[in-house]
């Protein structure tokens, strides 16, 4: 199976990988992250992996159940 590429590619990979640090940081998995934000453990993968370009309302919970603000998540052009 190819993965899917976007436009915005290297931006949501970007996203991704701020996600994975910050729930590493809290030292949790992609289960508990799961549980937390109420999206499918799946979900929380692909999002991880830049597999799919997520709504902003999914960035949104993920946002929440990390305890930081969308903009830390989506912010990432440095």
């Amino acid at each position: 199976m190819t993965k899917q590429q976007y436009r915005d590619q290297s931006y949501l990979e970007k996203v991704g990988k701020r996600i994975v640090t910050l729930r590493e940081g809290l030292g949790i998995s992609q289960e508990k992250l799961s549980e937390l934000s109420g999206l499918d453990t799946r979900q929380i993968g692909r999002i991880e992996r830049a597999e799919n370009n997520s709504s902003i309302s999914m960035v949104k919970k993920i946002a929440d159940a990390l305890k930081v603000k969308v903009s830390e998540l989506v912010d990432v052009d440095f």
